[in-house]
């Protein structure tokens, strides 16, 4: 898996509101694993940028009003805690772009969702949480601590865009990609697996608020 016979990357989904620079940042894990047999084609993680700028970032768009910019997707060979200093690529697809969801009276950005990614294996190191990034306002509705259906599809749509085992080789070839719960803990304890697949997710409907996290 990943580092040691294959190449293990990070999606990053990129907004920021023109006004104040504000940021948020949904990043997510592939497992690239290249085919052994001779001359057949290898994953292209440049491939990978340009299904994510085709296929998920007009969802990814549809969460955020136009005074919000959705950059380019950037695809990042994932740091090694066992190799922290080694060599990583970078590939990215698209140009910036107004978000285009519908206007209206913003709430606190802090408001979000979260999404359970679920796996094969159980465990909170094989379990991952997505707090999806994205505004709300007044043209959908929150009742209580629930998300309305308006919103709730918006999410929706936007799990539903991100491919799980996105074709990323040119050419017939065993070659595989999967979206991943990647533990770092798992990695730098040098633990198998530390990858593992993701076979489900599950929108929690309750509120939550957004984490702030550096991504570097």
């Amino acid at each position: 898996m990943g580092f040691e016979n294959g190449m293990l990357v990070r999606v990053v989904l990129r907004a920021v509101h023109d006004g104040d620079g504000d940021e948020q940042v949904n990043v997510l894990h592939y497992d690239l694993q290249n085919s052994v047999v001779p001359g057949e084609p290898a994953n292209d993680p440049q491939s990978l940028a340009d299904v994510f700028r085709d296929d998920v970032l007009p969802a990814w768009a549809a969460l955020y009003d136009n005074v919000w910019t959705i950059e380019p997707v950037v695809v990042e060979q994932e740091k090694d805690p066992q190799n922290p200093t080694g060599a990583r690529g970078s590939w990215t697809s698209g140009t910036p772009f107004d978000g285009s969801r519908a206007g209206g009276e913003d709430m606190p950005r802090a408001i979000t969702a979260v999404a359970t990614l679920r796996t094969a294996r159980i465990g909170r190191r094989f379990t991952g949480r997505m707090f999806i990034g994205g505004i709300h306002n007044n043209s959908t509705d929150i009742n209580g601590n629930q998300f309305g259906a308006a919103q709730q599809a918006l999410y929706n749509t936007f799990l539903a865009a991100i491919p799980l085992q996105p074709d990323i080789a040119t050419g017939a070839s065993t070659s595989t990609a999967n979206w991943c719960v990647y533990s770092r803990t798992q990695r730098a304890a040098n633990l198998d697996p530390y990858a593992e697949h993701v076979t489900s997710y599950q929108l929690r409907t309750a509120i939550h608020w957004l984490r702030s996290r550096a991504v570097g």
